[in-house]
C-alpha cells in the first residue's frame, strides 16, 4: 500500500477473502489487512473493497474477485498482498496496457521476471512469453473473459494435435500436464494454472520485463503456496527500476528459445529443489521441519 500511495491511482479496488473457520489468527489478519487498505488511502481516489464473509480459498477468491473488478473497469493492474513493486512497475504496466489494448493475442503484462538479463539477445525492454507470471501483473477484460470458470478446457490435454501445436518438449509438457490436472482435480487451490491453460487454448501470450520489477516477500510458513524459505533467496525477488522510454521488441510472438531456458532454469529447477516428502510435509504442517 505504500507503493500504491506513491502513484496515487484515481481508482482502486480491494479484494479480501474471508477468514478461515474457527481460526482467530486468520480473522485477526483479515481484519488488519482490511484496515490497512482503508487507512492507506489518503489521496483523492474512488475506491471499493470486496469483503468476503467466508474463506473461498485462492482459486475462487482471486478469480471471482477479478470478475468483480471487470464488472467495473476494462483493464487493471493486479498486486497480491505479498508483492512489493518498484514504483516504475506502474508506469511500465500502464504504458503497455495502452499499447496492446486492442491486440487480442496479448493477454497480460507481468512485472516479475525469471530471465537473466544477460541472456537477452537485444536491447528490448520486454519480450513476449507463453508463461504467465503473477507477482504483479496487468490485464484487460477482453482477455480475462477467456478464464476457464466452467472448467471446459481439461479435455484439451487429451488432444494430441493441440498439444503438438504448443511446441513443448516431452519433459516440459509432463510438468504442465501435471500442474493442470492437479489444479482441475482440486488437489491444488490455485487460479493461475487455469489461467495459463486458458491462454494457451486461445493462442494468447504474455509480456515479461527485462528487469524484475516486483519482489515477492511471502515465502514463509504463513504462505498458502510459497511456504519454502529455501526459495526466498532467489535473485529474481530483488526488484529493480525500469528505464524509459521503453524499447519495444521487433517480433510480436513469444521467444521459444528464451522460454525453453526459463523452463529449465526456473520451473524445472525449482521443482527439483524439494523432494516429494518435503512438499507433502510443507503442505501438511505448513512449515519446514527443523533439520535433524
Amino acid at each position: 500500500m505504500d507503493r500504491v500511495r506513491e502513484v496515487k491511482p484515481a481508482r482502486l479496488f480491494g479484494v479480501s477473502d474471508g477468514p478461515k473457520t474457527n481460526d482467530p489468527a486468520s480473522l485477526a489478519g483479515v481484519e488488519a489487512s482490511r484496515r490497512i487498505f482503508r487507512e492507506a488511502i489518503d489521496w483523492p481516489c474512488q475506491w471499493e473493497i470486496l469483503e468476503r464473509d467466508n474463506n473461498l480459498g485462492s482459486y475462487l477468491s482471486v478469480s471471482r474477485g477479478l470478475d468483480w473488478v471487470f464488472e467495473r473497469v476494462e483493464e487493471t493492474i493486479i498486486l497480491e498482498d505479498d508483492t512489493v513493486p518498484d514504483p516504475t512497475f506502474f508506469r511500465f504496466a500502464s504504458e503497455l496496457l495502452g499499447k496492446y489494448r486492442e491486440n487480442p493475442s496479448v493477454a497480460s503484462i507481468s512485472g516479475d521476471n525469471y530471465d537473466h538479463p544477460a541472456d537477452w539477445p537485444g536491447p528490448e525492454t520486454y519480450r513476449f512469453t507463453r508463461y504467465h507470471h503473477a507477482w504483479g501483473w496487468a490485464t484487460w477484460k477482453r482477455a480475462w473473459k477467456h478464464f476457464d470458470r466452467e472448467e471446459k478446457l481439461l479435455p484439451l490435454l487429451q488432444d494430441r494435435e493441440w498439444r503438438k501445436r504448443q511446441g513443448l518438449g516431452r519433459t516440459e509438457w509432463a510438468y504442465w500436464d501435471r500442474c493442470f490436472r492437479h489444479t482441475y482435480a482440486k488437489k491444488l487451490d490455485a487460479w493461475d494454472y487455469r489461467w495459463t491453460l486458458s491462454l494457451w487454448a486461445h493462442d494468447m501470450f504474455c509480456i515479461v520485463p527485462r528487469l524484475n520489477l516486483v519482489r515477492n516477500i511471502g515465502f514463509d510458513s504463513l504462505g498458502t503456496h510459497t511456504v519454502d524459505r529455501d526459495l526466498a533467496d532467489l535473485s529474481m525477488h530483488e526488484a529493480q527500476s525500469m528505464k524509459f522510454p521503453l524499447v519495444h521488441p521487433q517480433t510480436g510472438r513469444p521467444d521459444a528459445v528464451m522460454d525453453a531456458r526459463v523452463f529449465k532454469n526456473h520451473f524445472q529447477k525449482l521443482e527439483g529443489r524439494r523432494n516429494l516428502w518435503q512438499k507433502l510435509r510443507d503442505r501438511i504442517f505448513g512449515k519446514r521441519a527443523k533439520p535433524i
